[in-house]
């Protein structure tokens, strides 16, 4: 089972390669590519801003993964070779859940200049997002360590570690991107809000 954890990890990087290949956008391509704050509020959702959430995200996430990880099996290549793989799946998760939610109920506009950030209202909109993603990453996350293992102790204490961890990051990211959104926007009476 580790050669098939293996081989799809090895699929993955090279399915990657032409957009790795690509020269890597500067700061001001990055904030265009994920959107104005004000455009955000004026189109709804954005599918390049959730894919740069996931991104600032699986940064925090793998971290945390690769050290719990690389200790669990006894090696960093093996603690690589799952973050690689949870890290494929868990950014299309992330970006799709994200994405679906923003489009559901896009994010709040800022009405005036001096209206302050609901971070409350953030919290339980992180939330929501939250406990529809996990489930899913969870799932993935806990069977590809029992198959790159074969033993369900490993699995439980260093899933359930890697799964406390990452909850974490997952509601200091999505806190970050709000609060940094918030603070950029320029205030608009005529945007869409959350109830």
């Amino acid at each position: 089972m580790r050669s098939v954890l293996l081989a799809a990890v090895a699929a993955s990087f090279l399915s990657i390669g032409p957009a790795m290949a690509q020269p890597m956008p500067g700061s001001d391509d990055l904030l265009r590519l994920a959107g104005s704050p004000e455009a955000a509020q004026d189109q709804g959702a954005s599918l390049s801003r959730s894919a740069l959430k996931a991104t600032t995200f699986k940064i925090g996430s793998t971290a945390a993964n690769l050290a719990l990880l690389s200790y669990a099996v006894g090696g960093v290549a093996g603690g690589v070779a799952l973050s690689a793989f949870m890290i494929g799946s868990s950014w299309l998760i992330f970006t799709a859940n994200d994405y679906i939610w923003d489009t559901i109920e896009p994010p709040a506009a800022k009405q005036t200049a001096d209206q302050s950030f609901d971070a409350a209202g953030e919290t339980w909109m992180t939330t929501k997002k939250f406990i529809t993603y996990k489930p899913m990453i969870a799932a993935v996350k806990l069977a590809s360590l029992y198959v790159y293992t074969g033993s369900a102790q490993i699995m439980l204490i260093f899933g359930t570690a890697s799964i406390l961890t990452n909850t974490a990051v997952f509601y200091a990211n999505n806190i970050a991107w709000d609060w940094y959104d918030w603070y950029a926007a320029t205030p608009t009476s005529t945007a869409a809000t959350r109830p």
